[in-house]
């Protein structure tokens, strides 16, 4: 009988060259104990055109898709669209696993049906003044991204949550907190591994880190209040999640130091009230989940 392919690797694309990705791609070509035939690579190309299938001369299978260009969300979602495995896991161009087993760890959880979303802990690699740093993301902000984590697929296409293709960052937190809202929290689970599996990488030259000039990060956070705010008004508390994810993941672009210095306090004049306010109002509510997540982990 022929096996259901176990997981696919999404992984989006928006004009960098091959070499920025080709440091993942042979990675995951270097994982041990897996069998490849269970993993597919699927690159969603964000407008640009597909790279030539010479490039791909990897043990595990390769599918380009390019799509007319929308931004990071809607090609995520191109990729859960045409996702054909029992899980899907995300993973941005410039990052890549942390080692050679990174995939067992995962794939050693994933033949269940208990779960929704599985975790894992989280490396991240950033600058600050010019210096690079490596670091644990710290567990406030471990269900910002989707990074290190996977999702079962029936559940992601039964449930219909996508992320918001209005928002241009914080995507990742609205994401991921539609899905701690509409799952129970048993659903949600770590994957326990001894080592960390991904590494998050923030690049100086990035098209992100190097396209996003004063005005269009004021129009960012501007939006980001209003999406964030549709959700608030609903009066549903499952979603408060979502509002606090979206409070520390602003901040933490404020202080990546991408604008100006008059910009930044622009933002944090401006908005640190507003942020300050969903804090107090909704903080306690979202940490009260995460700990009961944490929970049930530590329990299983």
């Amino acid at each position: 009988r022929k096996r259901y392919m176990m997981l696919d690797i999404i992984v989006t694309h928006y004009k960098e060259p091959f070499d920025v990705g080709k440091k993942l791609f042979d990675m995951i070509g270097l994982q041990r104990c897996v069998d490849f035939d269970q993993i597919r690579v699927l690159i969603v190309h964000d407008g640009s055109e597909a790279f030539q299938t010479e490039y791909f001369n990897y043990p595990y299978h390769v599918e380009q898709i390019t799509i007319e260009h929308g931004g990071i969300s809607k090609a995520r979602n191109t990729g859960i669209d045409n996702c054909k495995a029992k899980w899907i896991m995300f993973c941005d161009f410039d990052d890549t696993f942390v080692s050679m087993y990174s995939i067992r760890e995962v794939m050693n959880v994933l033949d269940t049906d208990d779960y929704d979303m599985l975790w894992s802990r989280l490396l991240a690699e950033d600058y600050v003044n010019g210096k690079q740093l490596l670091y644990f993301v710290p567990e406030k902000q471990r269900f910002v991204f989707c990074h290190g984590k996977v999702y079962r697929t029936q559940f992601l296409k039964e449930s219909g949550i996508r992320f918001k293709e209005e928002l241009v960052f914080n995507e990742d937190s609205c994401f991921n907190a539609c899905i701690i809202a509409h799952t129970p929290h048993t659903r949600i689970g770590e994957i326990n591994s001894k080592i960390p599996i991904y590494a998050w990488i923030r690049r100086q030259s990035s098209v992100t880190n190097s396209g996003r000039d004063d005005e269009a990060s004021y129009g960012h956070f501007r939006r980001n209040m209003i999406v964030t705010g549709e959700y608030e008004n609903t009066g549903d508390n499952r979603l408060y999640g979502m509002v606090t994810r979206t409070v520390y993941d602003a901040y933490y672009m404020v202080f990546g130091k991408r604008n100006s210095m008059q910009m930044r306090r622009r933002i944090l004049d401006e908005f640190t009230p507003w942020i300050a306010d969903r804090i107090d109002l909704f903080g306690k509510v979202d940490s009260k989940t995460l700990d009961e997540i944490r929970r049930i982990a530590r329990l299983e």
